[in-house]
């Protein structure tokens, strides 16, 4: 099997920072250690169990070697992006990430690369941020939430920031966050989970084409997680009304299917058919590993479920390694080349 390169999985910091003036505000994460284990808190409520596979190089390099991974591309649980705290609340909680993020990338450099987080909230100082990820952290790239605040990603008051990320030669990773649906009908965490993160990546994959973005910001190189969730399915009517109302009332020069080639989309679908039809029809070479590691729902056995997509050799190394490599803009195959790839590590 082809060594593969995990770009969807999650860190957390073992511990995080406190709430600015030591207020304990109901959305501000914590993290608890104690007999029964760990858990991040928001305010009282808990979160989410968590285990030490979520910030512990050693626990996490195991797993990888035992599923066939040779490299992780690291990004922040998707919670603690934080666009719904005060910029200096979020840029203390991005930074934690960033730092720890960095961190095991520096300590194992072939076997992670990471992505970082900024405050989207504020899009001027995100975009002033970006350049911190690379320079002062030394990562690849940037993870955003699907919506900002209930505000989608084609809005033109994120365009400062599509412009730096575009400048910065930064990857982005869209990441299913709080859905916009969710809130109107009290929606439970498992449908939430289950049906609202792949509408709500859908949906952020929709408005990026309806409002031009790539065609203002061709450079972009942008990847969604969970499949794209439902774009797939929306491509045939999107194309219908792009054709029929001239470019979305003329915002859009390119055909909504070809825009969607030109994103990027993980392999987290669960649905070997389904990922086959990805891979083929709707993102040639576009489609790279990706498991939600270390979580719950995470997909298990990567390369046991890449066998059963029914792909070709080619398309199996497309999506192993050789996509990742373009989304990152690094060529990725001497890291992960079979022999080569624990040997220059060390974990204290």
């Amino acid at each position: 099997m082809i060594p593969l390169v995990d770009v969807h999985s999650h860190v957390s910091p073992a511990q995080l920072p406190e709430a600015p003036a030591g207020v304990v505000r109901p959305h501000w994460p914590c993290m608890c250690h104690d007999a029964g284990g760990s858990r991040m808190m928001l305010g009282d409520t808990l979160f989410r169990e968590l285990d030490a596979r979520s910030w512990d190089m050693a626990r996490r390099i195991e797993d990888m070697d035992r599923d066939g991974v040779a490299l992780q591309v690291l990004s922040p649980m998707p919670e603690l992006l934080s666009y719904w705290l005060s910029l200096e609340e979020a840029t203390l909680l991005a930074d934690a990430c960033n730092h720890q993020i960095s961190e095991m990338v520096a300590r194992a450099p072939r076997r992670f690369r990471g992505l970082g987080a900024v405050p989207l909230q504020e899009p001027e100082r995100a975009a002033a941020d970006l350049p911190r990820l690379r320079r002062v952290f030394g990562l690849s790239g940037v993870e955003i939430g699907s919506n900002i605040g209930g505000t989608m990603l084609g809005d033109r008051r994120f365009d400062p920031f599509w412009a730096c990320a575009e400048a910065e030669g930064m990857a982005v990773f869209v990441h299913a966050l709080h859905p916009v649906a969710a809130k109107p009908i009290a929606a439970p965490p498992l449908y939430t989970a289950t049906a609202l993160f792949p509408v709500d990546v859908a949906m952020a994959a929709a408005s990026l084409i309806m409002n031009g973005v790539l065609d203002r910001f061709p450079a972009l190189r942008i990847g969604f997680s969970h499949g794209g969730g439902a774009i797939g399915a929306m491509l045939g009517r999107l194309d219908s009304v792009w054709a029929r109302s001239g470019g979305f009332r003329g915002q859009v020069s390119r055909s909504p299917s070809e825009q969607a080639r030109d994103f990027f989309y993980d392999s987290n679908v669960y649905d070997a058919a389904y990922l086959a039809h990805l891979a083929a029809q709707v993102a040639p070479g576009r489609i790279f590993v990706g498991t939600d590691y270390p979580y719950e729902i995470m997909q298990l056995d990567p390369a046991a479920f890449l066998k059963g997509a029914a792909i070709d050799d080619a398309m199996l190394d497309s999506i192993a390694i050789a996509a990742a490599s373009t989304f990152l803009n690094e060529d990725l195959r001497p890291l992960v080349t079979p022999g080569d790839a624990t040997a220059a590590v060390t974990v204290p």
